[in-house]
């Protein structure tokens, strides 16, 4: 945890908004500027897929140990098939989805060569890449790409925050995305005061 607020968390506190009252209940949360890892970070997503974090922090762990790795590589996958992949702990639509990412980053001239590409062409490419939708984009982009302002109606969690705090109650995502541009254009910081709170 960071010790002190950050200007963006200031700025949502002084919004008076119920999110306003969660930041300072829970405390300032550090969110680091820095790009990182795409393929790393996106075979993170991919475990994470439909499971709790606690569950996919064990998946990761089993997994970098059978690997020997300390973080995921292209190299670690190149030779792996689809069932070798699955038998780390995954399932098949998961183990597909790593493989098609190896082959993707496997190809690009320089790994962050997808931060060139702007939002809107880094999407397109990373949705047409199997088992990467709306909800894996969206992650991609606030911990990756490191952008401030996303917000994902499709995370169950923030949903049930939300619906927890009083802020919305519908079972219409979009009702959850209009909310969420009250903390624009720190939408982000506010995700994470969200789950903060829901996990704990």
């Amino acid at each position: 945890m960071a010790t002190k607020f950050s200007s963006e968390e200031e700025y949502l506190i002084s919004l008076k908004l119920p999110i306003s009252k969660l930041i300072q209940q829970n405390g300032p949360i550090n969110f680091s500027a820095k790009k990182k890892d795409p393929f790393n970070e996106l075979v993170n997503i991919v475990i994470s897929q439909f499971i709790s974090t606690k569950a996919a922090a064990g998946i990761k762990k089993k997994m970098l140990i059978s690997l020997n790795e300390k973080k995921f590589l292209t190299r670690s996958f190149q030779k792996l098939s689809i069932q070798e992949i699955k038998d780390l702990g995954l399932s098949t639509n998961k183990a597909k989805s790593i493989k098609e990412l190896e082959k993707y980053f496997s190809s690009q001239s320089t790994k962050n060569s997808i931060f060139k590409l702007s939002k809107t062409d880094r999407e397109k490419e990373l949705l047409n890449i199997f088992g990467i939708g709306p909800w894996s984009v969206e992650m991609f982009e606030m911990f990756c790409a490191r952008d401030l302002n996303i917000f994902s109606p499709g995370d169950a969690a923030l949903r049930e925050a939300m619906k927890t705090l009083n802020m919305v109650d519908s079972k219409d995502f979009e009702e959850y995305t209009q909310y969420a541009e009250k903390w624009n254009p720190y939408k982000t910081i506010a995700c994470l005061h969200l789950w903060h709170f829901i996990e704990n």
